[in-house]
């Protein structure tokens, strides 16, 4: 062996080392994106069970090994905020698997593909955009 490559070994080795590590933690990030997506849609189920639900006033429900009776209102804001707590967990693992990837393919060498970092617009930019095309139809149609 060469003494050039007797000193890239070691450098190749702990490349390889941290490419698996990121790579082990991407694959784990994955599933539980995937596990936390299945109980966010029990819970959009469980939601819209409680919206169709129009004889009861009070719904049973299962909390840990026991079976309790709650109001219907106060059952569906707990399950409405579950929901908001799953969507950010999601968002939180997602945006953390961008920087993950991203790291991942500088070890490797690999250039990032341009629009990798995009993100989805809000609700209120798409209203927004709505608005703003409705009035500028308008101002033209108006000519």
């Amino acid at each position: 062996m060469s003494r050039v490559s007797e000193r890239a070994l070691p450098v190749y080795l702990q490349t390889l080392k941290q490419s698996e590590n990121i790579g082990e933690e991407v694959l784990a990030d994955q599933q539980q994106v995937v596990e936390l997506d299945k109980r966010r849609q029990t819970n959009r189920q469980a939601i819209r069970a409680v919206k169709n639900e129009k004889e009861e006033k009070k719904m049973w429900v299962m909390m840990g090994n026991e079976f309790v009776k709650v109001d219907k209102k106060v059952l569906g804001s707990w399950l409405e905020s579950d929901q908001k707590v799953l969507d950010k967990e999601i968002n939180s693992i997602r945006d953390g698997l961008k920087n993950k990837v991203q790291a991942l393919k500088r070890l490797e060498g690999e250039e990032i593909p341009r629009g990798f970092f995009l993100e989805a617009m809000s609700k209120n930019s798409l209203s927004n955009i709505g608005n703003t095309a409705g009035k500028v139809t308008e101002r033209y149609l108006d000519e």
